[in-house]
């Protein structure tokens, strides 16, 4: 453009820098790396009291040392098939119970008291009430972890099941499709991404569950071996069976995001 024109050059568009899809994987796995090398140097170097923190070193020793006894495996096994147990029971509860609400009026109004007083109730506070019925061991962790489970679920897959376009709906009816096309066909389809996010958030509340029912009402499993190490301020040992519980938290997580990807593929 010729000087003097009087009109302004046009900014410079500043183009979006352009990111490997490993970045991030990579930048958070360094991220860990430096956390973990500082806490041991600052251990080494006498900043924090190791009955306190203790140290990354010191609890891959009591790890080994867990491993080899054998304990290690046996409590985790013990969590796995609660957290299994658990989650299952709610998560066919809630999918059940959601649809039965958000297809049927008369379901909704006698179910929706019991929901929503489950929804803002405490429910560590019915922790001795679950204790007398059911007593110390197994089948009280079950209990607690599918109480704090369920409820995200119903909640998510009765709005899911409620946002449905009714065309669709009309659509399936319009060509022959019984009830159970249209739940099959329409509902569950339409309804599923509401549906995996109550799951998402199910994940996260029966892994508190397990940790819960584990640390009170319970003489095995991951919890119950935190509250014992902690109760002889062992405490590098207490941190191998919490670690195993962040480790547990982040595989079902991402397992639950994969899950979510492939099964709404179809969308795009």
């Amino acid at each position: 453009m010729a000087v003097g024109s009087g009109v302004a050059p046009l900014p410079a568009i500043a183009l979006p820098k352009v990111r490997s899809k490993h970045e991030a994987t990579v930048l958070g796995i360094l991220g860990i790396v430096l956390f973990v090398a500082l806490w041991e140097g600052a251990a080494q170097i006498g900043w924090i009291n190791p009955v306190i923190l203790s140290s990354p070193s010191r609890i891959a020793v009591a790890f080994a040392g867990q491993w080899e006894s054998g304990q290690f495996v046996a409590d985790l096994g013990v969590s796995l098939t609660e957290l299994a147990i658990g989650f299952g029971l709610s998560l066919v509860g809630g999918v059940v119970i959601g649809i039965a609400m958000g297809l049927n009026r008369t379901t909704e109004y006698a179910l929706d008291p019991f929901v929503w007083f489950l929804y803002s109730t405490p429910l560590v506070a019915l922790y001795p009430l679950i204790v007398v019925w059911l007593g110390f061991g197994f089948a009280t962790v079950i209990a607690i972890t599918f109480m704090l489970t369920v409820i995200p679920i119903v909640v998510n897959t009765f709005a899911g099941v409620r946002s449905v376009d009714p065309a669709l709906v009309c659509a399936v009816r319009v060509f022959g499709g019984s009830k159970l096309d249209v739940v099959m066909k329409a509902v569950l389809p339409a309804s599923l991404p509401m549906v995996l996010a109550g799951v998402r958030i199910g994940l996260g509340r029966a892994l508190i569950g397990v940790v819960l029912g584990e640390m009170f009402s319970s003489n095995a499993g991951l919890g119950f071996r935190m509250t014992v190490y902690a109760a002889h301020l062992k405490t590098a040992d207490v941190f191998v069976p919490l670690m195993a519980f962040v480790i547990i938290g982040v595989i079902t997580t991402q397992l639950a995001i994969l899950l979510e990807r492939r099964l709404q593929s179809w969308k795009t």
